[in-house]
């Protein structure tokens, strides 16, 4: 399953679930792109009421230790 943005207000019917604009939304691919198959003549100054979101991956950090030295080392 990939993470959608709705453009437009969307009820999809055989999921049953309500899309308001802005909000994401994970789908399947292929019924994805059916659904912006289906609404394009609905919707045609929009170029997909589902655009897929490009997820970004956290990025990781090393986390190094901090060691201090003593200032009360002894010889």
């Amino acid at each position: 399953m990939n993470k959608y943005k709705a453009t437009k207000n969307l009820t999809l019917k055989t999921p049953g679930i309500y899309v308001a604009e802005g909000e994401v939304v994970e789908l399947e691919p292929a019924y994805a792109e059916q659904v912006n198959n289906d609404l394009k003549s609905t919707f045609p100054n929009v170029d997909a009421v589902l655009e897929l979101v490009e997820e970004t991956k956290p990025v990781s950090r090393s986390k190094k230790a901090e060691t201090k030295a003593s200032e009360d080392a002894t010889e």
